[in-house]
């Protein structure tokens, strides 16, 4: 954090627009985890509208074991291992997402306060054969500190030919309301993290099974 009490407001503004102009002039490309679409040779705006914002055609996708519907999976992308029934990946699919976050207040003069990088997870997930994927993710750095393991799950598509989908393992109790990883604001839903009088309970992370 530092002082920046010659700068003014004119020239806040402009500090701004001009970082406005980059970002707007960067590669559409390269807006999202490019994981999946190096694999299915599709832009990351197919499923994203705004990262780390879904269109509707991307929940499809991830509803359905991280799988496009009604679309073979690509051999290139894996090893042929003696068994149909199993998608064992050429390459590890893993990818990095970095948050970051400016702000500045006009109290003692101006202050400026980057946080950057504000968090760095590694994600992993994809089809391990037809109708079943796995998804996870580490927080190795959240405000200066190792988080851990957080999303961690074994996703059953279409059970039994049915419907029905099963998640086994670790995740976010809210996802099937609503995503909290999503959200694009820097302040948390706190209505998710609260945990009623002497409960140990919340609709953060949990251990368990969602049938959906």
């Amino acid at each position: 954090m530092f002082h920046m009490g010659s700068i003014n407001m004119k020239k806040l503004v402009s500090l701004m627009i001009i970082a406005t102009v980059v970002i707007l002039a960067l590669p559409r490309e390269a807006d999202a985890i490019p994981a999946f679409a190096r694999k299915y040779k599709i832009s990351c705006s197919t499923c994203h509208s705004m990262v780390p914002k879904l269109k509707e055609y991307g929940e499809e996708f991830a509803g359905n074991a991280f799988q496009l519907p009604d679309a073979p999976e690509p051999p290139r992308t894996y090893v042929d291992a003696g068994d149909d029934d199993l998608l064992l990946h050429r390459f590890f699919p893993i990818a990095v997402r970095f948050d970051g976050y400016m702000q500045y207040a006009e109290r003692d003069a101006g202050k400026f306060d980057f946080q950057t990088p504000y968090g760095v997870k590694l994600m992993s997930g994809g089809p391990v054969t037809d109708d079943i994927g796995y998804y996870m993710y580490f927080y190795m750095n959240e405000r200066g500190e190792v988080a851990g393991l957080e999303d961690a799950y074994v996703h059953f598509n279409n059970l039994f030919g049915s419907d029905l989908d099963v998640m086994v393992g670790q995740f976010q109790v809210s996802d099937p309301l609503f995503k909290r990883e999503l959200r694009l604001s820097l302040e948390d839903y706190e209505v998710y993290r609260m945990r009623p009088t002497y409960s140990h309970a919340n609709l953060t992370y949990d251990r368990g099974v969602i049938l959906t």
